[in-house]
């Protein structure tokens, strides 16, 4: 019953936020519509936010976590990018919502950690040591490229393509974490 309860939460919440904003859904009416008293519903998430982390964590987590080298993170843009479109109208109610800044800081982190696998394995293939700065710059450089191409695709409603934002954005920096590891090692700023 306990696991029943987590996922008729989770599936009201997912409902709820497509037809209104975040800002409108109370922890009331999710356990209105599914069924389950305000306790269950704490038992299993500590807000409205969580019930949303545990949805973009368990839904996206597989397949990005398959996609964390320099020669696969593509797979994983894209697999957000199409978990996004495919789940526009919760993530637009989302993104208009007062919770976007409590999400945008979820999502920095999310990236800033599979940028950090990507880095690592990065310096670990090439064989160097790169400072601690300098490996920090390089993820918070690409993290800004990802996160601001998304967003901005999420405030321009969705339309364009996934794949062909990844195209353009693989003629960008296809080789660029490579070039960039091995640029800041010979570069040794001091």
């Amino acid at each position: 019953m306990k696991k029943h309860a987590k996922d008729a939460i989770i599936e009201s919440f997912k409902e709820l936020v497509s037809r209104k904003s975040l800002d409108r859904v109370t922890v009331k009416e999710i356990c209105d519509h599914c069924g389950v008293n305000r306790q269950s519903f704490y038992n299993h998430f500590s807000d409205i936010m969580a019930v949303f982390k545990t949805i973009f964590y368990e839904e996206l987590s597989h397949e990005i976590a398959q996609n964390r080298t320099f020669e696969t993170w593509g797979g994983g843009f894209l697999a957000t990018m199409n978990y996004t479109k495919r789940n526009s109208k919760m993530i637009l109610h989302i993104y208009n919502s007062s919770y976007w800044p409590e999400t945008d800081t979820y999502l920095t982190h999310l990236s800033s950690r599979l940028l950090d696998c990507v880095v690592d394995q990065c310096v670990k293939e090439l064989n160097v040591q790169l400072k601690e700065a300098d490996r920090k710059f390089i993820v918070n450089f690409y993290r800004h490229v990802f996160n601001g191409l998304m967003i901005d695709w999420v405030s321009e409603g969705m339309e364009e393509e996934p794949e062909i934002i990844l195209k353009r954005l693989l003629i960008m920096i296809r080789g660029s974490i490579p070039r960039s590891v091995e640029a800041f090692v010979k570069a040794d700023i001091k």
